[in-house]
């Protein structure tokens, strides 16, 4: 056994630096004593594996609010927003800010002063506008699910929403030398080769799951193609809208990659599930 304390320190490092950036979790007692120190650097780039796996358990969770909430007969409207209400409360709305500041910063004519507009923490027309289409467009399509759709869509849409961020720094220099683009720099090949295989497994089991719940392998293979297909396309167009526009990434345009993955990927599913005979 204390051969094997190093390793699951380092497991727990990871987890914590995870949970840590893209939840609003208690990581305290998770952190190993010798980084509760806050002057040491913790290895975020190495815990690039585990990111897909905390998007996946935060829509197992904000799925079982909607499941929930359906089954004791909530309109599907008022559900979803409910659970909409509970992931942005544990995710703590980080990438919704990462939207409405890259939304705010197109104004922008250059690229310096598009990352200035970012960096200004007061929020726009365009990144109000921005939110209240992401977070329609989400509760509509979390409404349209059919109960046995909804734990695996969650599931998938929430993984594939933190797996898709991460090909951002895997392909493009930082917009700016500080910031959460620098603790990313260099993507580690083993740690992002482990993420992509992650969420490819977690999308196979909720896949699986959806099959379970309702034995219809068309849909079910339909509905994982049309989700990996969508959260690739959403993050090859975010790739080159930030080369273009900022001439690289910011921790911003990695929220907003991930809001906008969650957002249509969602509706894609909601869409297939509507496919006459699927449901």
């Amino acid at each position: 056994m204390p051969a094997l304390r190093p390793t699951l320190d380092t497991l727990r490092l990871h987890l914590a630096c995870g949970l840590g950036l893209l939840t609003r979790l208690p990581i305290t007692r998770l952190v190993p004593a010798p980084y509760r120190n806050t002057t040491t650097v913790w290895p975020m780039a190495r815990s690039l594996w585990c990111w897909p796996l905390i998007g996946a358990g935060i829509g197992l969770f904000s799925g079982t609010v909607l499941l929930l909430t359906r089954l004791i007969h909530v309109p599907p409207l008022v559900a979803a927003c409910l659970a909409l209400t509970a992931q942005t409360i544990v995710s703590g709305g980080l990438h919704e800010d990462g939207l409405a500041d890259m939304s705010d910063g197109c104004g922008g004519a250059t690229p310096a002063r598009r990352l200035e507009i970012m960096r200004d923490s007061r929020v726009g027309s365009y990144g109000v506008m921005a939110l209240c289409l992401s977070f329609g467009l989400r509760a509509a399509s979390l409404a349209s699910l059919p109960l046995p759709a909804i734990l695996p869509g969650c599931i998938v849409a929430a993984c594939l929403a933190r797996a898709s961020m991460l090909i951002l720094p895997a392909t493009l220099p930082p917009a700016r030398p500080d910031g959460l683009a620098l603790m990313l720099r260099p993507i580690p090949r083993r740690p992002f080769a482990l993420a992509m295989l992650s969420a490819l497994l977690c999308v196979l089991g909720a896949t699986l799951l959806g099959w379970i719940a309702h034995p219809n392998p068309a849909a079910s293979l339909a509905a994982m193609l049309g989700a990996l297909l969508t959260a690739a396309l959403t993050a090859a167009v975010m790739t080159r809208a930030a080369l273009k526009m900022l001439g690289g990434y910011t921790g911003d345009v990695l929220g907003a990659c991930a809001v906008l993955t969650d957002s249509l990927v969602l509706a894609t599913l909601a869409t297939v599930a509507r496919i006459p005979g699927f449901f």
